[in-house]
């Protein structure tokens, strides 16, 4: 079998740790040939797939290009990736949440044939929640995301905060302008439910909590989801194990022929 070429943009705690799950041959049928971040020189990686800039990056002509950066990274590169041709996996989800951005995007995927997925992150029941809105059925949708201080504020503000403390109760759109590098999952839940100004979103910083609780509601005609999901975080406070499952999760459904819960 042929392997799929794939492009990390960013190599953070889930950039490297996609590329460990690549590398070990988690998933077949793919291979790493470039990674571009700002500090890439310091990374402890093979030197020919070190990339200095972007451009170095799509010289390389990946197949695929993983963004694991920012919604900066994000923005700056994802029109260029599908005009070069190059499917598109999204980490940085909040970066739709900006409404142009989220409009040339759909524009532009329209008139190319590659694609743009987005994973599931560090949440479950995207699948049943997805169904139903697909269905005109789904009618309410609220997050909680419940996560260590340290994961949502800067060493300044943490010693302020000695007690559970909600820091924002309203939509997935102004979460992810206030928490762009905690509320992916907010933005995930918006893409496949009522879009990100009718997601009720609720922060809250809690000293007790060593893990990123997300606890998701929806309600419709379809009956009611309710799950929480204790995600142990990366070596990234703000981001969770399972985010980096959820990249490799996405690569098998591009390739497989066969698919179960699809």
């Amino acid at each position: 079998m042929k392997n799929n070429k794939i492009g990390i943009l960013g190599f953070g705690a889930i950039g490297e740790e996609i590329y460990k799950k690549i590398s070990k041959k988690i998933i077949n049928g793919y291979r790493v040939i470039g990674v571009f971040s700002e500090d890439i020189e310091f990374k402890k990686i093979p030197k020919k797939i070190k990339c200095k800039s972007f451009d170095e990056l799509l010289k390389k002509k990946p197949s695929i290009i993983i963004e694991a950066a920012s919604t900066e990274a994000c923005k700056n590169y994802a029109e260029r990736i599908l005009k070069n041709k190059i499917d598109f996996v999204c980490l940085s989800v909040c970066s739709f949440a900006d409404r142009n951005f989220f409009k040339r995007i759909s524009n532009l995927v329209k008139k190319v044939k590659n694609k743009i997925y987005i994973p599931t992150g560090a949440i479950a029941g995207i699948d049943a929640i997805s169904s139903a809105s697909l269905s005109k059925e789904l009618k309410y949708v609220k997050l909680i995301q419940r996560k260590p201080p340290k994961a949502l504020l800067s060493n300044s503000k943490l010693k302020k905060i000695k007690k559970e403390t909600i820091l924002l109760k309203s939509t997935a759109r102004i979460a992810c302008k206030k928490f762009p590098r905690n509320s992916n999952v907010a933005a995930t839940l918006a893409i496949c439910g009522l879009g990100f100004d009718k997601t009720k979103v609720i922060v809250v910083a809690d000293p007790k909590v060593n893990k990123n609780i997300a606890e998701v509601e929806a309600l419709g005609k379809f009956g009611k989801l309710k799950v929480i999901l204790q995600n142990n975080p990366s070596s990234n406070p703000r981001t969770s194990r399972l985010t980096a499952m959820s990249i490799i999760l996405s690569l098998n459904k591009r390739k497989c022929s066969f698919l179960s819960g699809f």
